[in-house]
């Protein structure tokens, strides 16, 4: 059995990861404020769909993973950024699933390519060849999109799953995902 110092410095450890992502985020949120947020941007509800490969970061087979997420209207959250609450499940075709909920940002680069990092938490249902630990784990990502005139977003997904150190067993995985976004209105 580990013993409880290790544990502490290890959760330590993603806590100071956790401050340096929101620090870049905050960077980069204060570099692109005068062109990214200068203009009000169409708000709309988005059906996000995914499909991709899990463990893509260890070069092994992974399983595919299929997904769909719901997108709702951003609402103002800290520092003025403009936060989308989503929820969504993903499944692969091992059996493994995972119900999440989390928030995003969209960083409109110009007018049509989008940067849009996320953090969430939900629960996740392990399989034979997709086990990471426990049934709670978290979830970032980053997303790159371009988004056309008619307001379909095309984009490459990357998110990291992982319980934080909140078991003793803590694989985390990697998907690698083609995402695509579609308007739920043109209001």
């Amino acid at each position: 059995m580990k013993d409880k110092s290790h544990r502490k410095y290890f959760v330590l450890g993603h806590m100071s990861a956790i401050k340096n992502v929101t620090a870049a985020l905050s960077l980069l949120a204060m570099i692109f404020h005068s062109t990214a947020f200068a203009e009000e941007r169409d708000e709309y509800e988005m059906l996000n769909l995914t499909v991709g490969e899990i463990n893509a970061a260890r070069g092994d087979n992974g399983s595919r993973q299929y997904g769909m997420e719901y997108r709702f209207k951003s609402f103002s959250g800290p520092w003025s950024f403009r936060l989308r609450p989503a929820i969504g499940f993903t499944v692969a075709n091992d059996s493994a699933k995972y119900f999440y909920s989390d928030l995003k940002h969209d960083f409109y680069l110009n007018d049509y390519w989008l940067l849009t990092p996320s953090f969430g938490a939900g629960i996740f249902k392990d399989s034979s060849e997709i086990q990471l630990g426990s049934d709670f784990e978290f979830r970032s990502g980053l997303e790159v999109a371009y988004q056309f005139k008619n307001k379909i977003r095309a984009g490459i997904a990357v998110f990291h799953i992982s319980n934080a150190g909140l078991s003793d067993k803590n694989p985390g995985t990697e998907v690698l995902a083609f995402s695509l976004s579609i308007p739920m209105s043109n209001d």
